[in-house]
């Protein structure tokens, strides 16, 4: 994952690794709460690294668009996500709407509560009854980037673009502090 982050005009590449269904998607599409923040998206999920000439670690995204987990993702978690997958998208697992919608859990407020769902498996579901999730728990979606509302300028440098920091994370609630920061890039391998 790639994002841009300007703050005061000065703008800072970071990349993260995180694996499936841990956050990667809300992060790179992360609308700032805090005054005179901005974010761009360069990539969501697969980042390239290597090292320039002068010694800059430089990143770019090898894909050309999103594929996310669909549950979970809504106009409340990641209203980016939803305004970039609006059109040109394919969806695999999800449930779908007798108005031609799509539907997954998380979005129980965004449906007409009078609209019919088909499950993922192509049976009639009801919200209140149904026992099973309407949409398969890794039900996806696949979208162009060009879509995304804040997509950075630079997304397709094919120098890629400076990498000032690398967030790593994972599933492990207990045992390893929440952030925890490294000396130095030696040390962030070691750790």
């Amino acid at each position: 994952m790639i994002l841009g982050i300007t703050k005061n005009g000065v703008k800072r590449y970071i990349a993260a690794a995180f694996p499936s269904a841990c956050g990667k998607t809300n992060l790179a599409m992360m609308t700032p709460t805090l005054p005179g923040y901005k974010i761009e998206c360069v990539g969501d999920d697969i980042a390239w690294m290597r090292f320039d000439k002068n010694g800059q670690l430089r990143a770019i995204n090898p894909e050309n668009g999103f594929f996310g987990v669909a549950p979970g993702t809504s106009k409340s978690s990641n209203p980016i996500a939803m305004k970039t997958i609006f059109k040109n998208t394919i969806f695999t697992n999800v449930a779908e709407t007798s108005d031609g919608g799509v539907y997954w859990e998380g979005m129980e407020n965004e449906v007409d509560p009078n609209v019919k769902i088909t499950d993922w498996l192509g049976k009639e579901w009801d919200r209140k009854n149904s026992k099973t999730p309407a949409a398969h728990p890794n039900s996806r979606f696949c979208t162009p980037a060009n879509q995304c509302p804040i997509i950075d300028p630079e997304w397709e440098s094919p120098e890629g673009v400076p990498i000032s920091a690398i967030l790593f994370g994972g599933r492990r609630p207990v045992g390893v502090p929440l952030i925890h920061e490294a000396k130095n890039w030696k040390h962030a391998v070691f750790m």
